[in-house]
């Protein structure tokens, strides 16, 4: 479903596709210009009252059904600029923004506690990657003012040798720790790199590194050189670095223990816009500016107060009483896309909508190495019984589509699979329930799997996803699950020890190529595979699609790859490809949409704009 507001509901698989090969090519294709903004050059002081966040009431929401006309705007990017320069110098727009600056806390709203701090770590958007991304750098990053553009953060410039297989980046001299906690060099980026790619270290999202870098490997050359080796020359190397779970940390915090790491923000420091001032649960975390940011004069306001609100009413209070100025995530399927709309109209167009589409994926997950899914057949059961349609319509308001493995569009077509009837997609569902349940009967569950528990969330969609999904498995007798509700960081822990023989997981995806969730779901030791499932053909694929530089061929792998999945007995069970929902008051310049929610958490390039004139569209404009 797409909408009025829904201007980035474009899927990127396709260019992401373009940009791997791009960069690893080195190719410099010119750039198609689609859209101009020219913003006047003003430099006001502008004094700023500075607003408090108080408790709000309670709301109820009503929900209403909106009749709206659907399409779907096909956006043309500019082709995508890999090549890696030399940054020249400040930008226009910083310079606006420097006359803006906002003197005070400036107030936004989250939907759950920070939960692991240590972003190599933990993989959750909401409990890791936002509350943590703010205080550190990358070596290269998502532009966040032309978000398909890979640029350099801690590095100056970057090369890769003719093979392909070794990259040097050179690093900006004379940046700091924060509060004076000496210089960034090199040796810090091979402690980081080393620390990644540590044997036996639990990695979620960055667990990427390992399959084409060896622990060790890295070399600095001086004091403001890093050499990197690959095992071999691959086009993802340098999209995936640029996300934000590969931050770079201190060589001086090597004492600190992973526990420590995860727990407690304070023993832990970056070189990022921000700093961590304090953390009360379930209340708020706070950020004051790092006066000494190598990218002065960013970021543009004094502090940032995030507020920790699970419940979606009570948000969205607070956001038409004008408490706060917008979703800290921001994009998240927790800021469901139809409230964000609805928001939108009931503020008169204060506070804008923002929805991304297809940016998220909503798995069953199995666990696979005890009873009873140990038993793959009971696994396909549970891949072909599940109504996808059904479930997304419920769920998730029918925003999004039926899940697939790889992002949608990729290799996988949903619409097309139900076409086809094939199985676990057929719009004859009586046909895949009566599969499911010979396999059910086979595996001594004739009458369906007794007393499951679901390990899933207490609040917002994902908690609706999971409840939905037990309703359909009781009703179609499948299984009797009830759902162990918790807060999202809980959900983690106990996914990892095994507490559970099943858990929702609500993931948003860090690039649209498929190496994304290969990474994510099927490497080793990874958090979303903590128990190890693998089949010998998709361990293979692994290596392969990962080593092949031609993106025909690549994709031809990925295709194979998606056929052993949708044999139904891996570990997971795609559900629903859903959509995440941002807002922000009209005023907050300068968020690009990225190309997916995992990417640009830096808050070190939007600014207040009191002078702002309020759109005459629907939806943000930056």
């Amino acid at each position: 479903m797409t909408s009025l507001w829904n201007k980035k509901a474009v899927f990127y698989a396709p260019l992401i596709f373009i940009l791997l090969f791009a960069v690893a090519c080195g190719s410099s294709a010119e750039p198609v210009i689609v859209e101009k903004e020219v913003i006047k050059e003003v430099i006001k002081e502008v004094a700023v009252i500075k607003e408090v966040i108080k408790e709000v009431p309670k709301e109820v929401i009503v929900e209403k059904e909106v009749v709206k006309e659907v399409y779907r705007d096909v956006m043309v990017i500019a082709t995508p600029a890999p090549a890696p320069v030399e940054a020249k110098g400040r930008a226009a727009w910083e310079d606006i923004a420097a006359g803006k600056h906002y003197r005070g806390v400036f107030p936004l709203m989250a939907i759950r506690n920070p939960g692991f701090w240590d972003v190599h770590y933990g993989g959750s958007l909401n409990t890791v990657l936002t509350p943590s991304s703010p205080r550190f750098n990358g070596l290269v990053e998502y532009n966040p003012v032309n978000p398909t553009e890979i640029i350099g953060d801690l590095a100056k410039t970057w090369e890769v040798n003719d093979a392909g297989d070794v990259y040097t980046f050179r690093l900006h001299e004379g940046v700091q720790w924060s509060k004076g906690r000496g210089e960034v060099t090199s040796a810090d980026i091979k402690f980081t790199l080393d620390r990644i790619t540590m044997p036996d270290a639990l990695r979620a999202r960055t667990g990427y590194l390992r399959t084409v870098h060896e622990h060790g490997a890295a070399e600095a050359v001086d004091k403001y050189t890093i050499k990197v080796p690959l095992m071999f020359p691959t086009a993802t190397f340098i999209p995936n670095m640029a996300t934000d779970y590969f931050k770079m940390y201190p060589k001086a915090l090597e004492t600190v223990s992973q526990d420590d790491f995860n727990c407690c923000p304070e023993k832990s420091y970056g070189s990022g816009p921000w700093i961590f001032k304090s953390w009360k649960k379930d209340n708020n975390f706070e950020f004051e500016r790092n006066d000494a940011y190598f990218k002065g004069p960013r970021p543009f306001f004094d502090g940032m107060k995030v507020y920790t609100v699970r419940d979606e009413a009570r948000r969205l209070a607070a956001w038409k009483a004008g408490q706060a100025f917008g979703s800290f995530l921001p994009w998240t399927s927790g800021n469901t896309p139809w409230n964000m709309e609805q928001l939108e109209i009931d503020t008169d167009g204060r506070m804008r909508a923002s929805i991304l589409d297809g940016v998220g994926i909503a798995f069953l997950w199995l666990r696979n190495d005890r009873p009873p899914f140990d038993n793959p057949d009971l696994r396909k059961a549970f891949y072909l019984a599940l109504n996808r349609p059904e479930f997304g319509k419920v769920a998730y308001r029918g925003f999004g589509v039926p899940g697939t493995f790889f992002s949608p569009g990729f290799v996988e077509d949903s619409t097309k699979f139900a076409k086809e009837g094939k199985p676990g997609y057929r719009t004859d569902k009586d046909v895949d329930l009566a599969e499911a349940k010979k396999l059910l009967t086979k595996a001594g569950f004739p009458d369906g799997i007794p007393n499951l528990k679901i390990n899933g969330l207490n609040a917002g969609s994902s908690m609706k996803a999971a409840e939905q999904v037990a309703a359909q498995f009781r009703r179609d007798g499948i299984a009797d699950i009830t759902l162990d509700a918790v807060d999202l960081a809980t959900m983690y822990v106990k996914m990892r020890d095994g507490n559970h023989s099943m858990s929702l997981v609500n993931t948003g995806i860090i690039i649209t190529d498929p190496g994304d969730i290969i990474n994510q779901f099927f490497l080793q030791d990874v958090l979303r595979n903590p128990h190890n499932w693998n089949d010998p053909r998709t361990d293979k694929l692994m290596v392969d699609q990962n080593m092949e530089q031609d993106p025909t061929k690549r994709r031809e792998l990925i295709k194979q790859f998606a056929d052993v999945l949708h044999e139904g007995e891996s570990h997971i069970v795609p559900l629903w490809w859903n959509s995440s929902g941002a807002t922000f008051d009209y005023r907050l310049r300068n968020w690009h949409a990225p190309m997916t929610v995992q990417l640009v958490h830096k808050w070190d390039h939007v600014y207040w704009d009191p002078d702002a004139k309020m759109p005459t569209t629907p939806g943000y404009h930056p």
